[in-house]
This record gives C-alpha cells, sequence and structure tokens, in this order.
C-alpha cells in the first residue's frame, strides 16, 4: 500500500471499529479490527508517518 494512503486506512479502520462496536456481539470483529489497526500504524510509522494513536472519530 503505498504511503500516502496509511492515513485514510487508518482512518477507515477506526469509524468501522466505531461502527461495530455498537452492535451486539461483535467482540470478535472489534478484536480483528484493532489488530489491523495496529499493524496499520506500525506500518505507517515504519515508513515515518505519525499517526494520533488516540485518534476519535466521534460519529453522530
Amino acid at each position: 500500500m503505498p504511503a500516502t494512503q496509511m492515513p485514510q486506512l487508518i482512518f477507515a479502520l477506526s469509524v468501522a471499529r466505531e461502527m461495530v462496536e455498537r452492535e451486539r456481539h461483535a467482540e470478535m470483529l472489534v478484536m480483528l479490527i484493532d489488530e489491523a489497526l495496529k499493524e496499520a500504524k506500525e506500518e505507517a510509522l515504519r515508513h515515518g508517518i505519525l499517526v494520533d494513536t488516540e485518534e476519535e472519530t466521534k460519529l453522530q
């Protein structure tokens, strides 16, 4: 994945996580999204891209 798309991926995963948290019985999916977020953030750091690890999207 191009380094320029990493922040977009991290944002999209963060939004997906917030949406899934609202669903019942979705703990496994939240865990998988968390793992994907962790990997995406680590990959971004390897490319020298700083990401806000406490970023909240605050869906309305």
